[in-house]
């Protein structure tokens, strides 16, 4: 059925004036065709406006016939739609309708046609970005492998209710017996008893201003679920990965009972004692599969190619992969304005999530407005130019530290009373952190209390 020539890109006009003819006799609806990848199934441009003006009438509730189709066809159109024959051509592949059951296979192979286009198309562009030696081969091999995505999903299939009822009974009784491979727990106790875990499909914002421990709490969930045996990829955009690593060091030696700040051992000041702790924590973090993406990969199409390239490696694995992105607003796209960027990184993010059936935990700057507010506890307004992220967002997690700001409050000392006060306060609010969950769709909101030792980037009840 369809044409072969190799002066022509694939296409099928018998094909084309077929499901046409289906959807003007009423044999089939417009749906057929937007499942299996909308307008973009037409190869012939005429057809192509055909079936825009059948899903215009279709949308607004108007009979989709040929003579409604002429009334309504765009004028600027006619006169191509005249040299076919006008009405007369509308009536002719009414007259030639594939029959109802056969509908979705014609759309399928106007779907598969669509997709050699695309490739063709693709593989056009990458010699065109090659020749012109101003992209690196890398780059054009990661864009198209994130581009290639779409041959496996040019065909949408519904999920019945039956299907949706059947995973959802899965997976409670799944939990119900203390299986939770279906999820990725954050390893954080007093979190865990907010969040429950989190689940394939969704996307958290992990916020909070500088200093506040967000870049740690996310290093944590991230080695919490490697040790428990889940695939992790962190995209490190701020930070190189060896610098990530040195504080994932920091975090193992304390869970040995041998804590050394990172920056002691950034800076090479241990004991030979301590040298031989450390060689024994990079020996245990060396075996956990965790993959870094680094800041080159920055770009949204980028981070989806790398993230199915190491998920690729983890395919037989039986736990729930967990993607953490440090941090939204470094991410990239291709969008003119900041709006239009954030709103493209926030749906990458999301898609990311439903692509590969896996959680993903976003770091998020949040705006200044905190520092002028008495209280300084972040709230959800302040989630900066990330309307999107926050509309998007599954689930909302702030990252706060009192003992940040109290410090910088210190009195100057001429009042001894103030002086042992704000000592007070100092020793209350040491180590301490509030894990504030703001949002969360399936589940409640409120505050998780933790300790934190940003030294050794050390968790604990």
């Amino acid at each position: 059925m369809e044409t072969i020539n190799p002066d022509m890109p694939p296409h099928s006009i018998e094909a084309e004036q077929q499901l046409l003819g289906a959807i003007l006799t009423g044999f089939c609806g417009v749906d057929v065709v937007h499942s299996h990848g909308g307008k973009g199934l037409f190869y012939d441009p005429v057809h192509a406006t055909i079936f825009k003006v059948c899903a215009g009438l279709a949308a607004n509730d108007q009979p989709v016939t040929p003579v409604t189709v002429a009334a309504s066809f765009p004028t600027e159109s006619l006169g191509v739609l005249a040299q076919l024959g006008g009405k007369g051509y509308l009536a002719k592949i009414a007259g030639h309708a594939v029959s109802p059951r056969l509908a979705a296979s014609y759309a399928e192979v106007l779907g598969e046609a669509k997709a050699k286009r695309d490739l063709m198309d693709l593989m056009a562009r990458a010699i065109s970005d090659l020749n012109s030696g101003e992209i690196r081969a890398s780059d054009v091999a990661s864009k198209i492998e994130a581009a290639l995505s779409v041959t496996e999903t040019r065909s949408l299939k519904s999920v019945s209710m039956t299907a949706a009822i059947m995973d959802a009974v899965k997976d409670s009784v799944a939990a119900f017996q203390g299986d939770t491979s279906g999820r990725v727990s954050s390893g954080i106790p007093a979190l865990d008893r907010f969040v429950g875990g989190f689940y394939p499909g969704d996307m958290w914002l992990l916020g909070g201003r500088p200093s506040m421990g967000k870049t740690g709490v996310m290093l944590n969930i991230g080695l919490n679920a490697a040790r428990a045996g889940h695939p992790v990829i962190i995209a490190s955009l701020e930070m190189i990965p060896r610098a990530m690593a040195v504080r994932a060091l920091s975090e193992q030696m304390a869970q040995n009972n041998c804590a050394v700040s990172y920056a002691n051992l950034r800076n090479g000041e241990y004991s030979a004692k301590q040298g031989e702790d450390m060689k024994r924590a990079a020996a245990m973090l060396s075996d956990l599969p965790i993959s870094f993406l680094p800041k080159e990969f920055a770009d949204a199409n980028l981070l989806q190619s790398g993230a199915r390239q190491i998920l690729r490696k983890h395919k037989g694995s039986e736990k729930r992969p967990l993607v953490l992105v440090d941090y939204a607003q470094l991410m990239r796209s291709d969008a003119k304005s900041r709006y239009e960027q954030i709103t493209e990184v926030s749906l990458a993010l999301k898609g990311l999530a439903m692509r590969f059936e896996a959680p993903v935990v976003a770091l998020s700057q949040l705006s200044r407005a905190v520092e002028s507010r008495e209280d300084k506890r972040p709230i959800m307004s302040d989630l900066r130019e990330s309307g999107q992220l926050e509309q998007d967002a599954d689930g909302v997690i702030f990252c706060y530290r009192d003992s940040y700001y109290i410090e910088r409050a210190k009195p100057d000392g001429s009042d001894a009373d103030d002086l042992a006060a704000w000592e007070d306060a100092m020793r209350h609010a040491h180590n301490r952190l509030e894990l504030i969950v703001a949002k969360q769709r399936q589940g409640e909101i409120g505050t998780a209390h933790v300790h934190f030792n940003p030294a050794i980037n050390r968790i604990w009840e």
